[in-house]
């Protein structure tokens, strides 16, 4: 994965497959109420009984919506940023709502 801004204060690793976290990724842990025990996009969407696609799809409007998440969720400007192209949902995530 290439070099990312993070949130400092916020584990970069997900808890359950120890696979690196994104900024955006952090932010949707934050969004979901976690702040300790974090999750990549995978693991926090079989935690939530949803498949990542619909995960990101029902959080990334509430996500844009909140000053506070949206600031850092915008950090990443596009698509090309992104730090997984092959192991998440670039397309989803940067869609109208990312």
């Amino acid at each position: 994965m290439q070099s990312c801004q993070l949130i400092e204060e916020i584990p970069a690793i997900c808890l359950f497959c120890s696979a690196q976290l994104c900024l955006r990724q952090q932010v949707l842990n934050l969004a979901l109420g976690e702040d300790k025990d974090v999750l990549c996009l995978k693991c926090l969407a079989a935690d939530n009984n949803k498949s990542p696609e619909e995960l990101l799809d029902s959080l990334a409007g509430y996500i844009v919506s909140r000053e506070c998440f949206a600031k850092q969720w915008q950090l990443y400007a596009a698509q090309d940023v992104c730090p997984d192209p092959v192991g998440c949902l670039p397309a989803l995530c940067f869609s109208k709502r990312g």
